[in-house]
């Protein structure tokens, strides 16, 4: 039982400070952000079970404490108590990404939203004559959008792009070297 106990307190500590310094001091410094393991499942996402970061980890020991103690409370045997506090926080761990997963999905662009002129990423090649994806910032959310090369020059991953123009979801850009030479010749 004092396993269980000490596990719980000294995990529920530190996920409360890992979420008052990563939401209310802004500082992401205290936990893990690069994921400890990159395990790929078929079905089912195994590495969803498993703790991502030092936030996981810590939700993981508090569902694993907190189930041990109900359960030794309730006078079950150590044998079966242990391997049910283990599930228990693999399906804390499952159900925190998921839920993640869902808030940080990808918001809808306002469609008052004026785009021209915004810098975005590339974040999935755009090739001359195909579509592609963006990511950028707009009134302090990042979005994704599809995007289409204005000039259909190839834009690569990684490669910064200018939004002409936003047309039923899709963007339209161009490279910043290509509105420079066409402002180039107009001067000429």
């Amino acid at each position: 039982m004092n396993f269980y106990v000490i596990v719980t307190i000294i995990s529920t500590v530190t996920f409360t400070a890992d979420l008052i310094l990563r939401y209310m001091e802004k500082i992401r410094s205290f936990g893990m952000e690069e994921r400890i393991h990159n395990i790929k499942g078929k079905i089912i996402p195994i590495e969803d079970f498993i703790p991502h970061n030092l936030t996981l980890a810590a939700l993981f020991f508090m569902a694993l404490g907190a189930a041990g103690i109900i359960m030794k409370l309730f006078g079950l045997n150590g044998l079966v108590v242990f391997p049910v506090s283990v599930m228990c926080g693999m399906f804390a761990n499952f159900a925190a990404v998921r839920l993640l997963q869902r808030i940080r999905r990808n918001p809808p662009i306002p469609k008052t939203a004026d785009l021209s002129g915004i810098e975005a990423v590339c974040t999935e090649t755009i090739e001359g004559d195909g579509y592609g994806v963006i990511s950028f910032e707009y009134e302090g959310r990042t979005y994704t959008a599809p995007a289409v090369s204005e000039n259909e020059t190839d834009i690569r991953k990684g490669e910064k792009a200018v939004i002409i123009l936003l047309n039923d979801g899709v963007c339209f850009v161009e490279k910043p070297e290509e509105i420079i030479d066409i402002l180039n010749e107009k001067d000429g």
